[in-house]
């Protein structure tokens, strides 16, 4: 501990020493502003104390510089930026960007009655509580504006202009797993694994996914599964595929084919827009503020001005649930009224379209293999509560109609409604049938209780989906075998004050033999303080093929008891349950985690089961490493004992280098660090950067705007970064995006400089390196730089009394040592 606090300590003195003489304090006859705080790229001007008498009324000057421009905390660009000087409402002139009101309103903002339009640069000083900063040592521009000025629909437009397709690269995700068990004095190996091979180009995605197993069955067997290229197609938000793929199940029944797709993606969406909700209309008398809420929380507030409003960049927090919405008017005065709320899976929002496009060659492994089929499904959102849906289904021997409705009905609840006709031809016959189906969904307010699917399911007896009647044969198919009714149900009712809550799921099926198959589940949930517990009931009764309804129950009793040992959480869990054979199995489990970060977990369980079952345990491990992740486990019963150990992980080739990762997701980050290696992603699970500089964060959002950050914590002592927070990426499904931290690798010098002539170096004197590259002298004769070189010479230039002079100096740091990688050298400059 001594030590981690005198290393603490030095850092903190190191870091003080060089903020005083990078941002000194002066008392002097006149104000004095430090040129060291004009260090901008992009800004080739050598500013001197004789340039800045502009500073005695602002902080910085006039002039073009890059920068980094937010709006409220959205990145608007990067470039250069000419900024100027511009009276606000106590005439004192603050430097904004010079930007015409067109160019302002194209980055999202609505200016209420602005003044002066025609201006070259429009004046936002004036405009009430519009506040700005421009922080030059970060290159920012921030601007803060009310939203009621945000004009949401220009905002999205800007975004999608910022969807980044990612960087070219070479995927190559890989799973092995061994199985080997031991019973009755035989050995019975097994062996799987799979590898899931993507190359991103662009916006095209090719995917490919391979098996491989080796056992009793299949000796050393390689199955190529599927083959895909895929794109975004960002101006109908749609994402379009090509090779084996699998149509849509919301209105037929989903199978395989190869050939081409076209569909609606909802992630291309704003989030507020991603799913359905009712417009919310009203009238403001004046200026108004309109609040939303529901089940009980805020879910939106947003002011309005005077006139008609209509608001649907709203989220609902659930898929039921009153609106009750308040308008607020600038006297004081508040009217309220409710918009009804209820969704269910096929609502669309009013005016929105979703499709779904598919044609190819049938491929279900039956003699329809190699048949042209044709599918599509559209459903469009007629009013803000009635949703239309309609798709048809085309092949040669087979054809299928559907129409349906949804509708939300508020207090009601939500229903859809629709009708299958298909049409088969068969060697013998053509069988016409109909499927009807009906789905309900509400929210109970009263009781907070969740109704989440109520269904109902009729098919006729002649009704074929295409996968049955691809495979009908007239010689062995039975219609009393065909189902012909389904139920279901699932409910969800919190008690305690929502500390706890019952679950009910129910299935029921009714065949054209007479035979029920059916099937409940009932659950109970809940917590005393960090101690969880659990109920859960299981029965099911009946057969497809078996008249004969013998019955099944099973009774489970779970608690999980969470504790802190040396560091470490850990948790005790203990389990009972019987069944209705009245054997009773209890299990104690025990488990945890290890390692940094606590990359591994580890579980040891033992149990024991009454009449005949006996003892049964075992043990298992997993960690997760930078570069894989890798888990075996050993369990035992009576009769028999098991083995298992696997690898997983993947393989990412860049134009930057090579990255093995844990895993691979769909939408990824390549971090870039130039060389720093162990450098750590706060963002990722056990991911720090190899020997390269380089790491992957696996999981990101598409089209959301994503933050990613490194601890700074892990930088190497030769290593700087200039901003360690990456915000407001956005990348399309499937991208791997390049976050290049900027990190410069060096000797890190704090030059303490001489002169014969001059007690003091001009501040802002422009030093430069061999190389070219320039930094700034700041106060009390000191310089700062971070260079590859443990060697060099260094020129000084600055202008005095409109001389341009110099001086020049070499250093040397191999013979001096750093404090926590920073060298200080007293140099003479001549």
């Amino acid at each position: 501990m001594k030590h981690n606090y005198q290393k603490t300590y030095s850092l903190l003195s190191i870091s003080i020493t060089i903020l005083l003489t990078t941002f000194p304090l002066y008392i002097r006859a006149a104000d004095y502003y430090s040129p060291s705080l004009l260090n901008i790229a992009g800004m080739d001007t050598q500013l001197t104390n004789e340039d800045l008498d502009v500073f005695k009324e602002n902080d910085l000057a006039p002039g073009d510089y890059y920068v980094k421009f937010y709006i409220n905390n959205n990145h608007i660009f990067s470039k250069e930026v000419k900024f100027v000087l511009m009276p606000g409402d106590n005439d004192t002139k603050t430097l904004i960007p010079c930007f015409s009101l067109t160019e302002w309103e194209s980055f999202g903002i609505d200016f209420h009655n602005p003044q002066s339009i025609e201006q070259e640069c429009f004046n936002i000083n004036r405009i009430e509580y519009m506040k700005s900063y421009l922080d030059l040592n970060t290159r920012v521009y921030s601007l803060s504006i009310p939203q009621a000025m945000i004009n949401k629909k220009r905002v999205n437009e800007i975004e999608e202009k910022k969807w980044d397709n990612g960087i070219p690269a070479v995927f190559i995700n890989y799973s092995f797993s061994s199985f080997n068990r031991y019973e009755h004095g035989k050995f019975d190996d097994n062996y799987y694994g799979n590898i899931q091979t993507k190359v991103n180009f662009d916006a095209w995605r090719f995917r490919n996914y391979s098996t491989w197993s080796n056992n009793v069955n299949e000796k050393n067997k390689w199955n190529n599964i599927s083959n895909t290229i895929s794109r975004n197609i960002n101006v109908i938000k749609s994402e379009l595929t090509l090779g084996n793929l699998y149509t849509s199940s919301q209105l037929f029944d989903s199978f395989k084919f190869k050939g081409i797709k076209l569909a609606t993606d909802r992630q291309m969406e704003p989030y507020d827009l991603t799913s359905y909700a009712p417009s919310v209309n009203g009238i403001a008398n004046s200026e108004a503020v309109v609040t939303i809420v529901q089940n009980d929380q805020v879910i939106y507030k947003k002011s309005v001005p005077a006139g008609p409003f209509e608001i649907t960049d709203y989220y609902p927090m659930s898929n039921g649930g009153n609106l009750y919405v308040s308008v607020q008017e600038s006297n004081g005065s508040e009217v309220n009224f409710i918009v009804p709320f209820s969704s269910i899976a096929f609502l669309e929002r009013k005016g929105s379209i979703k499709y779904s496009l598919a044609s190819g060659k049938y491929d279900g492994n039956n003699k329809g293999d190699g048949t042209y089929i044709n599918e599509a499904e559209i459903y469009y959102g007629l009013t803000d509560y009635v949703t239309i849906f309609s798709g048809v289904l085309l092949a040669s021997d087979y054809q299928a109609y559907a129409f349906g409705s949804g509708f939300n009905l508020g207090n009601i609840g939500a229903i859809t409604a629709d009708i299958v006709h298909s049409k088969a031809n068969l060697t013998n016959d053509v069988l016409n049938g109909n499927a009807f189906r009906v789905n309900y969904s509400k929210r109970i307010e009263l009781t907070n209780t969740s109704v989440t699917l109520a269904g109902f399911r009729h098919f006729d007896t002649d009704f074929l989906n295409i996968n049955d009647a691809f495979s009908y044969d007239e010689k062995y198919q039975s219609n009393n075998d065909k189902l012909k009714n389904e139920y279901t149900l699932s409910l969800t009712q919190p008690i305690f004050n929502n500390s706890s809550s019952i679950n009910l799921n129910t299935v029921v099926y009714q065949y054209s033999s007479g035979n029920k198959q059916q099937s409940y589940n009932a659950g109970f949930n809940s917590n005393i303080n960090r101690i969880t517990y659990s109920i859960y009931y299981t029965y099911s009764k009946g057969q497809q093929f078996n008249p004969d309804n013998k019955s099944a129950y099973n009774l489970n009793l779970n608690m999980s008891v969470p504790f802190d040992l040396f560091d470490r959480s850990m948790h005790v869990n203990y389990g009972i349950s019987t069944d209705d054979q009245h054997r009773t199995l209890q299990t104690a489990r025990l488990s945890g985690n290890y390692g940094e970060s606590y990359r591994g977990n580890w579980d040891i369980y033992q149990s024991y089961g009454d009449k005949g079952v006996g003892y049964a345990g075992g043990l298992s491990t997993a960690y997760r490493s930078s570069y894989a992740v890798m888990n075996a486990g050993y369990a035992y019963s009576e009769h028999s004992k098991n083995l298992n150990y696997g690898i997983s992980g993947a393989f990412v080739g860049t134009q930057y280098g090579v990255v093995l990762a844990p895993s691979m997701q769909e939408t990824s980050a390549l971090i870039l660090t130039k060389g720093a290696q162990g450098v750590g992603v706060i963002n990722g699970q056990s991911v720090e950067t190899n020997s390269s500089g380089l790491a992957i964060v696996p999981g990101i959002a598409p089209y959301r705007k994503n933050t990613l950050a490194i601890d700074t914590k892990t930088l190497p002592e030769d290593t700087e970064i200039e901003n360690n927070i990456i915000n407001n990426v956005i990348p399309t499904k499937g991208a791997l995006i390049l976050a290049d931290f900027e990190a410069k690798k060096g000797y890190k010098i704090l030059f303490k400089l001489k002169h014969s002539t001059y007690k003091e170096l001009p501040v802002g004197a422009k030093a430069i390196e061999e190389d070219g590259a320039t930094h700034l002298v700041s106060n009390f004769n000191t310089l700062y730089l971070v260079t590859e070189k443990p060697t060099g010479k260094i020129k000084i230039n600055w202008k005095n009394e409109g001389v341009y002079e110099s001086c020049s100096m070499d250093y040397n740091v191999e013979h001096n040592l750093s404090n926590n990688g920073l060298y200080l050298i007293n140099s003479d400059c001549r």
